[in-house]
């Protein structure tokens, strides 16, 4: 009986260790997020090179956006390879097959280990009005937060602190931001255009400075630009 104790706890503690080993972060909760070979830009040309405009959507003229969520494994490898938005069976499935083919990425890092990460992304498909191709892989559109704006709100919702003086005066409302969206993802001259308070002000150029590499703004041709971002930070204490 003693020795079908002692098993039971060492398969207990063994599960328990398998438990921790497959935990998934969240991409801000690491101390380095994952990313491709080359970075962000690097995968936008892989993906504008691999990614094949399904005939269907064509013939359909579906455009629009297929927005996915998958895993980096320890070893780089991407797992779980889902569509969380689909656009149509074509794109979707295009999408996926591309991802599933993508070349390992560099794993996100936590505590000096490589860790698995769950990332989100979105691909792009749209049509030129004159050949009826694909033009580029996220072609002309904004920059945007790793995951998308629920992702930023999330961000913003563990890192903002209230300012301890902002709460003794009662302040509340917006602070508005400007900074540039650079080639490679990483934020720039982060400025306060309307301020609040100055500890408000502070704090909200304290937290976006100190923000991930955001996806960057991508043009016509499928390169990588520099883009002015504005965006506000609401102040409530409700």
């Amino acid at each position: 009986m003693r020795k079908l104790m002692i098993l039971a706890l060492m398969g207990i503690a063994m599960f328990i260790n398998s438990a921790k080993a497959q935990k998934i972060y969240d991409f801000v909760s690491v101390e380095k997020q994952p990313s491709y070979p080359g970075g962000i830009a690097k995968f936008y040309e892989y993906l504008g090179k691999e990614i094949k405009y399904p005939e269907a959507a064509i013939n359909n003229k579906t455009q629009g956006k297929v927005f996915v969520s998958f895993i980096v494994e320890k070893n780089g490898k991407l797992s779980d390879v889902t569509v969380t938005k689909g656009l149509s069976t074509e794109t979707d499935a295009e999408a996926l097959r591309v991802l599933k083919n993508s070349p390992n990425w560099n794993p996100g890092i936590l505590n000096g280990k490589p860790v698995r990460v769950k990332y989100n992304i979105n691909v792009n498909f749209n049509l030129s009005p004159t050949t009826g191709k694909m033009t580029a892989i996220k072609s002309g559109i904004q920059p945007e937060y790793p995951g998308g704006t629920s992702k930023l709100y999330s961000y913003l919702a563990k890192n903002l602190k209230y300012p301890a003086q902002a709460k003794k005066d009662k302040v509340e409302g917006k602070v508005f931001l400007a900074f540039n969206v650079d080639q490679d993802g990483t934020l720039s001259d982060v400025q306060v255009i309307k301020g609040l308070s100055k500890e408000t002000d502070a704090e909200a150029l304290r937290v976006m400075k100190s923000a991930p590499r955001w996806n960057p703004a991508i043009d016509a041709n499928g390169h990588p630009v520099r883009v002015k971002y504005q965006m506000a930070i609401n102040f409530t204490m409700t």
